[in-house]
């Protein structure tokens, strides 16, 4: 009697892939591509072609049972990201940071997001006495007390100041200055100066006000503390620093107003730190 080979009348599981094994059509194997492991047919004779690649499948096989990727997760907040050929963890950032493009633009990371990346100020509720005529330190926070640290070397620390100064009924007028460091105040380096002239000779009047606003880079990741200087004229210096209300003589004392018992503070020191990626320095000759 004549033989008939009717062929595989059934899948031949052939156990887990082997590149160097030839296989033919209805032939089953498992196979692990990158984390998911899956169940392949045959349908084309072939030999060292794995049957899929980053989730794309070869000629000459197909899924029989597609499996799913094991978690890469480890930890509460973790989340699955695509990695150069697989999905991969990330895991969750430190506190106040947020989710964004990697430097690559390529990826995603935590890290600090946004221009402003900290702010913080300092103000004096009442006023400080200061009629020097020299290069002088204004008392605290004025004296270097004002301190922020960089996140990112590189990065713009903006600076503003502002301050009222009175002095009665003679003319009087004022060098102001700013000045940074950031070796603990060993050396300072100046960075703006203004000058204000304060009373008009003849009569009492509130006091004049002075606003500096800069921003330089220190170019560190240490502490950066500000100062202010002072220097009076030589024939008379502002002398009440903070001081916005008719003093009415060189010498009074006026107290800063005060709704519903809330200080309106005459002068104070606003530092913030900016992202180099969106801020810059010019400095012109």
């Amino acid at each position: 009697m004549a033989t008939i080979d009717l062929g595989k009348i059934k899948f031949v599981f052939r156990g887990t892939y082997a590149n160097g094994t030839a296989y033919i059509p209805d032939d089953v194997v498992s196979f692990t591509d990158g984390s998911v492991t899956s169940s392949y047919i045959c349908t084309t004779a072939t030999t060292g072609n794995n049957p899929s690649s980053g989730g794309t499948l070869h000629g000459s096989w197909a899924f029989l049972a597609k499996g799913q990727a094991v978690s890469p997760t480890t930890t509460q907040g973790d989340i699955i990201v695509r990695g150069a050929s697989a999905d991969q963890r990330l895991a969750i950032g430190s506190a106040g940071q947020a989710l964004k493009v990697n430097s690559s633009a390529n990826g995603l990371e935590y890290g600090l997001a946004g221009g402003v990346l900290q702010a913080k100020q300092w103000v004096k509720r009442s006023s400080i006495d200061n009629n020097t005529q020299s290069d002088s330190v204004l008392a605290s926070p004025f004296d270097g007390t004002a301190r922020i640290t960089p996140s990112a070397a590189g990065n713009m620390i903006k600076a503003t100041y502002f301050n009222t100064i009175d002095h009665g009924t003679n003319w009087r007028s004022n060098k102001l200055r700013m000045d940074y460091s950031i070796d603990g105040g060993s050396n300072y380096h100046g960075i703006a100066g203004c000058a204000i002239s304060s009373g008009d000779g003849n009569n009492t009047m509130f006091g004049n006000s002075a606003c500096m606003v800069v921003m330089f880079n220190p170019d560190t990741t240490n502490e950066v503390r500000v100062r202010v200087i002072t220097n009076g004229h030589n024939s008379g210096a502002g002398r009440r620093h903070g001081q916005y209300n008719n003093e009415g003589s060189d010498t009074g004392v006026s107290t800063p107003d005060a709704p519903s018992n809330t200080i309106a503070v005459g002068h104070g020191i606003l530092l913030e730190e900016y992202s180099s990626q969106i801020a810059s320095f010019t400095a012109i000759a």
